[in-house]
């Protein structure tokens, strides 16, 4: 199903960092009216806000950005993945102790600061409920904006990026069918060129050999969480394989056997080595 003119009509982007603009929505950067970022520096990230300052004055849609200046918490994988608890604040950060109350003043603030571009939009798109990859600040902007956009009657659209890590949680909001969705073409070249601009300055968060897909699709929400993941439909995904630790993972015994492989790494040196390699301890 395609949707133009309404779907991009008073049209704002809203997305957590610089960077994420052009890494999940680059297809729909020429036709929305404003991108709206949220977070510039990083308390625990020392020169990354100047570094994003000097990218953001170089950008291609630089006459479209507004930014809110906030300073992000340290909140990335504090959320039990690949089953984190859901709240109205986007996700508990329960993993570590400390990280949670901060991020739901986060919040509070975020909504503040959105509120009247939430308003005066006919269309907002963001970040998906499980945070494409799977970060949390991608789910409290998605969380706050939805709720926004449910105040004001804005319609929402979300992205279709998800990965291994954050597969589990899309899951809750594949319930039912015939929610209208849409695809866009990406212009690698163009986001290849704004990623540049990120990485020139030093403040370029994701892969350095990041390809981008063909295409974007974008579901028109809100979307609701299910406790159960049911038969539903959402849209064609872009699907990202990433390392991953659970946290189950982490709390495992340790392997029984933790010299195994480095002793059959020796094994096949050794066989290596009787062709004529020469071995090193």
């Amino acid at each position: 199903m395609v949707y133009q003119d309404a779907a991009f009509r008073d049209s704002i982007l809203i997305v957590a960092h610089p960077d994420d603009e052009v890494l999940w929505f680059s297809s729909i950067l020429d036709v929305v009216g404003k991108i709206v970022i949220c977070f510039l520096g990083a308390e625990h990230w020392p020169g990354l806000g100047e570094a994003r300052t000097r990218s953001l004055a170089e950008h291609h849609y630089r006459d479209r950005i507004v930014e809110l200046g906030m300073s992000q918490k340290k909140a990335h994988n504090k959320s039990r993945w690949p089953e984190p608890t859901e709240t109205d604040y986007g996700l508990r950060l329960d993993r570590y102790p400390g990280f949670d109350e901060p991020y739901q003043e986060q919040a509070k603030r975020l909504i503040t600061l959105l509120e009247p571009y939430v308003r005066d939009a006919a269309n907002v798109y963001t970040h998906n409920p499980w945070g494409e990859y799977g970060h949390e600040d991608h789910v409290q902007v998605s969380r706050v904006t939805s709720i926004l956009a449910k105040k004001y009657d804005t319609a929402i659209w979300h992205g279709n990026y998800v990965s291994n890590k954050s597969i589990s949680l899309m899951w809750r909001y594949a319930n039912g069918f015939g929610r209208p969705y849409f695809t866009m073409p990406v212009d690698r070249q163009r986001s290849r060129e704004i990623a540049d601009t990120y990485y020139r300055n030093g403040a370029w968060t994701w892969m350095d050999d990041y390809v981008w897909f063909d295409s974007e699709s974008f579901v028109k929400g809100p979307l609701e969480s299910h406790p159960q993941s049911g038969t539903g439909a959402l849209f064609p995904v872009n699907f990202l394989r990433l390392p991953f630790e659970s946290d189950k993972q982490l709390h495992e015994p340790p392997r029984r056997f933790p010299h195994a492989r480095k002793l059959l790494r020796k094994l096949i040196q050794q066989k290596k080595g009787s062709t004529g390699t020469v071995l090193t301890d």
